[in-house]
């Protein structure tokens, strides 16, 4: 007689091919979380790093000088070097991600010819 169906066999080796895929799926999910959260901290240093550039802009030549400050989870420090009526500020944005701390560095320059 001829039976039609699937042997226990062969619904074994199914369901531990099912069981690789989905703890392989898993373990990918927690890398993109990982992965998004880093973005976003990325997203936000370059935000700050903007802010304190527009800051810097507003402030007069005269007045222009290196320092620090802290803005949330961001550790802040930026440099004045002068070059004429250029003042060429580079600064570092410092935050925690992944359990080290990233520094990210960002340069422009400000013209205070008037």
């Amino acid at each position: 007689m001829t039976r039609r169906g699937f042997s226990l066999v062969e619904v074994m080796i199914a369901v531990v091919i099912l069981t690789v895929g989905i703890l392989a799926l898993a373990g990918t999910s927690a890398r993109v979380v990982r992965m998004i959260s880093q973005g976003g901290r990325l997203g936000g240093a370059s935000l700050v790093a903007e802010g304190r550039f527009e800051i810097l802009r507003a402030t007069s030549c005269a007045t222009l000088t290196s320092g620090s400050t802290v803005e949330g989870p961001y550790t802040i420090r930026w440099t004045v070097a002068t070059s004429g009526y250029l003042r060429t500020v580079g600064l570092t944005v410092a935050y925690v991600t992944g359990g080290a701390t990233r520094t990210d560095s960002y340069v422009t320059s400000i013209s205070c010819a008037t």
